[in-house]
Formats: C-alpha cells, structure tokens, sequence
C-alpha cells in the first residue's frame, strides 16, 4: 500500500495546496505484462480526485500555447480559483490588451484543456518582489 499524501508529494511539488487524504490507494501489479507511468498516471490522478487539478497545472505551464509566446512573456496565470483564473500582467497596456481577448482566451483554454472549467479571467498587474 502507497499511502496518498506520498504522491501528492512527488507529482505536486511546487503548488501551494494542502491535501489531507485519509484513505489509502492499492495498486495492484500484474508481473506478466508491465505499462508505463504515463499510462497508469492519469488513471491514478483520477482515482485521487486530482486529475482536474493536474490537467490546471498543465494549463498554467502551456501557458504559451494558449496565449502565443508574445504574450505570454508578458503575462503568466497564477491561480484558478472557483473557475476564475487569476492572470499577472506586467503592465496595464498589456492588463488591457488581455481583457480585450479574453472571451477567445477562455475558449482556447476550453479547447485545449476541457478539463479545465474556466468561467472568467481576473487581471491582475504583476508585483515586482517576487
């Protein structure tokens, strides 16, 4: 037996979110035939509940792809909280700019990642001690 707070350990390093999880996950391995991580990963996020949380992740590191590479030096998301993603800026020509797009950026995000539920975009300017 794995206990679950071990894989949110490894898979979600760097998030600032806390999972107390009481129950206790069981693999079972058939030694006949052997499969790779990634095709055991996604079903295992989503026996833990956390395949939509893995699927924000992917959101907030294609960010890029989303957004194209020029905007996307000049913002980044931060956070989907309650479907609303929270985007920093570097400025407020580009906090205008995003707000003007942001009815097609919600639709690629769906497109791209329907997993994802995305109701509204909040922007914010990016603070300069990070």
């Amino acid at each position: 037996m794995l206990p679950a707070e071990s894989i949110f350990s490894i898979f979600l390093p760097r998030l600032f979110v806390k999972f107390h999880i009481r129950r206790e996950v069981r693999f079972t391995v058939d030694t006949k035939s052997s499969a790779r991580v990634g095709d055991i990963l996604p079903r295992v996020l989503e026996l833990l509940g956390l395949d939509n949380r893995f699927e924000e992740v992917k959101l907030m590191r294609g960010w890029a792809e989303v957004v194209g590479p020029v905007i996307a030096q000049k913002s980044r998301p931060r956070m989907l909280k309650d479907g609303i993603l929270i985007i920093e800026v570097e400025n407020s020509v580009w906090m205008q700019e995003l707000w003007f797009h942001q009815k097609q950026i919600i639709e690629r995000i769906k497109k791209e990642y329907p997993k994802v539920d995305v109701k509204g975009i909040r922007l914010e300017i990016e603070r300069e001690n990070r």
